[in-house]
């Protein structure tokens, strides 16, 4: 149902009413586009094309001038990095706060929740855990505050007079936007009144006789910053965020405990049964030892299955606590073996940041028996396989073959259903072509480290964007909310809850070990 109220169809019904409109009725009309989509629909345009990728923001930039013409809605069009931006301060003003409950009263680790997939099963299916769910909004919900609260009141338009319309790599934030927390009941608007797949963008882009390839003269330069002029940024564009194409809200955590601590600090990271999609990073003091944070990278259901069964023995809380008592008695028994050398922690040496190797000839065990007993802090989770860049909206892999099925956005199947050996986990795309998006997606950024072509133009770079994006985050939080932190919470936060049903977790239902993803 939602997957056809929230379509490019209304998205264009919207433009050819808003023409017509008179002007008292008019809304106007924003466009947020996650960079992943960027990326995504840079790939697809490259391999249609057979040209070079073009860059997210001279991607984002056509697409700006091309949708604010009049003719084609006057849009308002932006980027999503900057509401990403404060959702990683909050994030990490969250863990603070939670830090100081610690484990024991349910305050860590915390999960991330800005992945609706993995929202969604917890509260059907995993309703204890909801308690250590991150209560900070995603980039969506609080794009959505933005558009809505504090640039419609610069402009002097209530919130339902915005027509707000984000661009996502996925379906399910679809069902965010619907959620009780982005609905303002006194305006009786959404927050994001329509969402769209990066495919149905794509398909709305070309209804509308968009032309990627067209060079644009707002490609060059920065932005007016005039709100009243339509082709403005109110916000730094395509900010950089070290870390995952998911977020990064993991390596935002990890920084900052880094450049807190007193003693000089390394990474060391672990892949847990090989899988480059669940992965352990352990932030340690070099100067003691210490492991001082235990995070997790954990993408894809087969590996958040076991996460929830991890967290749920190294706290007690929820299905997974049944096992602790074992969980226990492993622990103990790896420390006997490491005070005679041998066991679970003569393991093959893995690398870390510094580039040092750690392992039975190049550890103390005592050391190494703390990584093993730490627990989590702090976990990135996402319901798809390789992250946001790989969600179930994202362009699909071009292919040569014209005869195939056609999914619900138009899009024909890259590989068939049934009868084809396909990757795994990788239903609607191909590891190469997730490798293609994600390349795209971090080119001119610091890192992921392999990312190619440094000196692409991306992004404009430079440290002080990220103070000028703090500062104007403190500004635009203090004229939206003020003192008043019950506005503040509504404004960054959302809630959770647990949903009774027959299917997931209810009386009679199914139990999240029966379910195959």
């Amino acid at each position: 149902m939602l997957i056809t109220l929230q379509s490019h169809n209304e998205v264009i019904e919207f433009i050819a009413n808003h023409s017509s409109s008179p002007p008292t009725e008019i809304r106007r009309p924003v466009l947020s586009i996650s960079p992943q989509s960027l990326a995504s629909l840079s790939a697809s345009i490259a391999a249609t094309s057979g040209q070079a990728p073009l860059s997210l923001l001279v991607l984002l930039r056509r697409i700006r001038a091309f949708l604010s013409q009049p003719e084609k809605g006057g849009w308002r069009v932006w980027d999503t990095t900057f509401s990403r931006h404060l959702s990683l301060l909050e994030t990490r003003i969250e863990y603070q706060q939670r830090s100081v409950k610690g484990k024991e009263k349910a305050g860590l680790p915390i999960l991330a929740s800005a992945c609706p997939g993995w929202v969604c099963y917890a509260e059907k299916a995993q309703g204890d855990l909801l308690p250590l769910m991150s209560n900070v909004r995603s980039s969506q919900g609080i794009m959505g505050a933005l558009v809505k609260n504090w640039w419609a009141g610069k402009m002097g338009l209530t919130p339902n007079e915005v027509y707000h319309v984000t661009a996502m790599p996925c379906y399910d934030k679809k069902l965010e936007a619907s959620r009780s927390d982005f609905y303002n009941s006194v305006h009786q608007t959404r927050d994001t009144d329509c969402v769209l797949t990066t495919g149905e963008l794509d398909l709305l882009l070309r209804d509308l006789g968009f032309d990627p390839l067209l060079p644009s003269p707002l490609e060059s330069g920065n932005p007016p910053t005039d709100l009243e002029n339509p082709i403005s940024a109110p916000w730094p564009e395509l900010i950089n965020h070290a870390g995952s194409s998911s977020g990064s809200y993991l390596s935002t955590i990890i920084t900052h405990m880094s450049s807190t601590h007193t003693n000089p600090t390394r990474v060391i990271t672990r892949e847990i049964r090989g899988s480059a999609d669940n992965v352990e990073y352990l932030l340690e003091d070099t100067v003691t030892g210490q492991v001082i944070f235990k995070g997790s990278k954990c993408y894809g259901f087969r590996n958040l299955q076991n996460l929830v069964r991890k967290v749920g023995k190294e706290t007690g809380i929820g299905k997974g606590a049944r096992g602790a008592g074992k969980l226990s008695a492993a622990v103990a028994a790896r420390r006997r073996k490491a005070k005679v050398g041998t066991g679970e922690i003569a393991t093959p040496a893995t690398p870390t940041t510094d580039g040092e190797s750690t392992g039975i000839n190049g550890i103390d065990m005592t050391l190494a028996v703390n990584r093993d007993e730490k627990k989590l802090d702090f976990v990135e989770v996402m319901a798809c396989p390789s992250g946001c860049v790989n969600g179930g909206g994202q362009m699909k892999p071009v292919s040569g073959k014209r005869k195939a099925e056609v999914d619900e956005e138009g899009y024909e199947r890259p590989i068939p259903d049934e009868g084809v050996e396909m990757e795994e986990e990788m239903r609607w795309s191909t590891k190469d072509w997730v490798a293609k998006v994600e390349e795209i997606y971090w080119s001119g950024l610091p890192t992921p480290p392999s990312s190619p072509n440094p000196n692409s133009s991306n992004v404009v770079k430079g440290e002080d964007r990220l103070g000028t994006a703090d500062q104007l985050a403190e500004k635009i939080i203090e004229e939206a909310c003020g003192e008043d932190e019950e506005k503040r919470a509504n404004f960054l936060r959302a809630t959770f809850a647990k949903v009774e049903g027959d299917v997931l977790g209810g009386e009679g239902g199914v139990t999240h070990e029966a379910v195959k993803w």
